[in-house]
């Protein structure tokens, strides 16, 4: 079935695929579309991405950035059900990492924007954290991992979110802790070590080497991959890695919050990789200011 909705969707013309994600821009823009048909509107959108017509490449471009200004800037989306966010997360991810040529540098801001407003802290929460959602911004954060320093923050915020609340706090101080947590982390069943190890694995990525896309820009095209060198990103990064350790430093001295064992175990690889990319200099001065009551470093130790 799928690889017939994929046949069809490349058959049509240019104008009739253009009106058709025009109409399934209209749904998802419109707050009173039902979730369930917003969510098949979102995947009926992934399928058409997937294999597009030849020719639609600024068709494509101007409906995900359609798409973006409204996950981004309508409530009904971005503040909406985890099933919804899930959903156009996995579509974003998807469309960067399957087609970075078609995404736009304007396009990337949308991205972040939209990742930090979902990591915000609120004193609302649903019932039931949404683990996914966690794994989903991971996805959409790795297929855009070139650009900086977005990510330093969206990684900053990840860090902060993946602590809990000490047992047996009284309501006060459990209600500072929940007001940190986003809507679809849940304060009685806080992330756990699989997200901890997929947020270390994003990481040691950091020190791989790729070949890093080339977005397209409002007057330029993107270049061939071809032509790139692959490199890691462990020295653009470096700038930005003490605002990472921060976090982790944060989550330790934290009173009313903490890491377990284990998760602090798996965290531990990634933590190395962002040591091994500061200088000297620095790595003392986060490691004077990470120190424990007794006197031992918390980091890159």
């Amino acid at each position: 079935e799928f690889k017939a909705q994929l046949s069809a969707a490349r058959e049509v013309s240019i104008d009739h695929f253009a009106h058709l994600l025009s109409v399934i821009a209209e749904g998802i823009e419109d707050p009173r579309l039902p979730v369930g048909w917003c969510k098949s509107s979102i995947h009926l959108s992934a399928v058409l991405l997937h294999d597009t017509p030849q020719g639609t490449l600024k068709v494509v471009q101007t409906f995900v950035m359609r798409c973006l200004a409204a996950f981004t800037g309508r409530p009904h989306l971005y503040d909406g059900p985890s099933e919804l966010k899930e959903h156009y997360l996995e579509l974003i991810a998807k469309h960067c990492s399957d087609r970075p040529a078609a995404v736009r540098s304007v396009d990337l801001g949308s991205i972040w924007s939209l990742l930090s407003k979902i990591l915000s802290g609120t004193a609302n929460h649903d019932t039931a954290t949404s683990f996914a959602t966690f794994h989903c911004i991971i996805s959409v954060a790795d297929s855009v991992i070139h650009t900086l320093p977005h990510l330093a923050f969206v990684l900053h915020r990840l860090l902060l979110i993946t602590k809990r609340g000490r047992p047996q706090l009284g309501a006060k101080q459990s209600k500072l802790v929940a007001g940190t947590l986003p809507s679809w982390v849940c304060p009685s069943q806080p992330l756990g070590v699989a997200e901890i190890r997929a947020f270390s694995r994003l990481l040691t990525a950091l020190t791989v080497k790729t070949v890093p896309p080339t977005y397209t820009t409002q007057r330029h095209t993107s270049v061939a991959a071809e032509t790139q060198k692959a490199e890691s990103l462990a020295k653009p990064f470096a700038k930005h890695v003490g605002h990472v350790l921060l976090a982790y430093i944060d989550c330790m001295n934290d009173p009313l919050c903490v890491l377990t064992p284990d998760m602090r175990r798996e965290l531990e690889p990634g933590l190395f990789s962002l040591c091994e990319m500061l200088g000297e200099y620095n790595r003392d001065a986060l490691m004077v200011s990470s120190l424990d009551s007794g006197g031992n470093p918390r980091i890159c130790g």
